[in-house]
């Protein structure tokens, strides 16, 4: 009986383990849009995606980019940066 479940976990478990990770790796690990490359608004999910979310351990959003209208699912991106981090364009030298 063992060696049933053995084989069944094998053939069936670790397969769809398997796909399960690769469809996650595959959602955009970004905030940015990825039609556009704007930010994009975290929305609030149905119950299929709160249990997608939650087969993923909650590491999946669901976004909109108001720009160009895309919507989708994305992985949990790093958060953005702050606005002392965003570099100022050129100076003009000063002559003494």
């Amino acid at each position: 009986m063992l060696y049933y479940v053995i084989f069944f976990f094998v053939a069936l478990g670790a397969k769809l383990l398997f796909a399960l990770v690769t469809i996650y790796l595959l959602f955009p690990a970004e905030r940015s849009c990825n039609e556009c490359d704007g930010e994009t608004l975290l929305l609030q999910m149905g119950a299929g995606g709160r249990m997608l979310s939650r087969l993923c351990l909650g590491a999946l959003q669901r976004r909109w980019c108001p720009a160009c209208r895309w919507e989708g699912f994305t992985r949990r991106g790093p958060a953005p940066e702050s606005g002392a981090a965003i570099a100022s364009g050129p100076t003009a030298p000063t002559s003494p």
